[in-house]
């Protein structure tokens, strides 16, 4: 089976590349990696040319012009991009346990999706960790370590937990993956969700679940470690809330504005050798 990792980011081209670099780590590489770039200046692709020049794995970069939050869309363009069987999905602004792929593939179940937790790690290793690169994932008696129980793997306990669900509202799109099949079956990302920060991740679920798949939580398995920086989004609710609450009440399957009717703007703007 052949396993994509889809990296979105924007513009922090320090973190992008302690992710790239545990990317590199990792015990089973995924057969290509996307970059999808929000927008970013030049230093991001810098930085993508300068991480993956050396590398024997398969990888694009995949941008478009910054033209406000378009996660949606990116996402889309770095699968319309992509050729694996599999889609693994991740944040520019998170280091991966070096199973982390592995955990992921050997967790993947067609018609479900699975869905992986974190830890948040401290300004003071988050800042040392910029500083003098990635060498190995944090210890999981690091000071200051948030939500510390996410840095504990036991794989085999983690499949005893791990059971499908029909619903579940609380999801987030920085560590989630699912079959391309499944991707496709419900039209992608929706780009009515662009322009503000988040929810993108939690209407392909929703979606997802109307339309008879199920998720799997990934306990104690597949580890992500967040890089601590501000949060953009507050708890006040915007449009995107009550658009959600019209996915729910419609039972909506496919997306209004999905991969489908993915534009041709932007593109492949660096990839490893033919």
């Amino acid at each position: 089976m052949e396993v994509s990792l889809i990296i979105t980011t924007y513009n922090w081209p320090q973190a992008l590349n302690l992710t790239l670099h545990s990317v590199l780590a990792q015990s089973r590489l995924p057969d290509e990696l996307i970059v999808a770039d929000d927008g970013s200046g030049p230093e991001t692709a810098e930085t993508v040319m300068k991480a993956m020049s050396d590398s024997p794995l398969r990888w694009r970069h995949v941008w478009h012009p910054d033209k406000g939050i378009r996660q949606a869309r990116i996402k889309n363009l770095g699968v319309r991009h992509s050729q694996g069987q599999y889609l693994v999905f991740i944040d520019h602004d998170v280091v991966l346990h070096p199973q982390f792929v592995e955990d992921h593939i050997s967790n993947a179940k067609i018609g479900s999706f699975l869905q992986g937790k974190r830890c948040f790690l401290p300004k003071s290793l988050t800042e040392e960790m910029i500083s003098e690169g990635f060498r190995h994932p944090p210890s999981v008696f690091a000071g200051g370590l948030e939500n510390r129980k996410n840095a504990v793997r036991i794989s085999w306990a983690g499949k005893i937990l791990s059971r499908t669900k029909r619903f579940q509202r609380t999801l987030r799109g920085c560590n989630v993956s699912m079959f391309r099949e499944d991707f496709m079956r419900v039209d992608g990302f929706d780009e009515t969700f662009d322009q503000l920060w988040g929810r993108e991740d939690s209407d392909i679920c929703y979606r997802m679940f109307h339309a008879g798949m199920r998720v799997r939580n990934l306990w104690f398995s597949a580890l992500q470690y967040h890089l601590h920086h501000q949060i953009r989004k507050t708890r006040e609710e915007d449009r995107l809330d009550l658009e959600l609450r019209k996915i729910l009440d419609e039972k909506r399957k496919v997306a209004l504005l999905g991969i489908s009717k993915l534009t041709p703007e932007g593109g492949v703007i660096a990839s490893s050798p033919a």
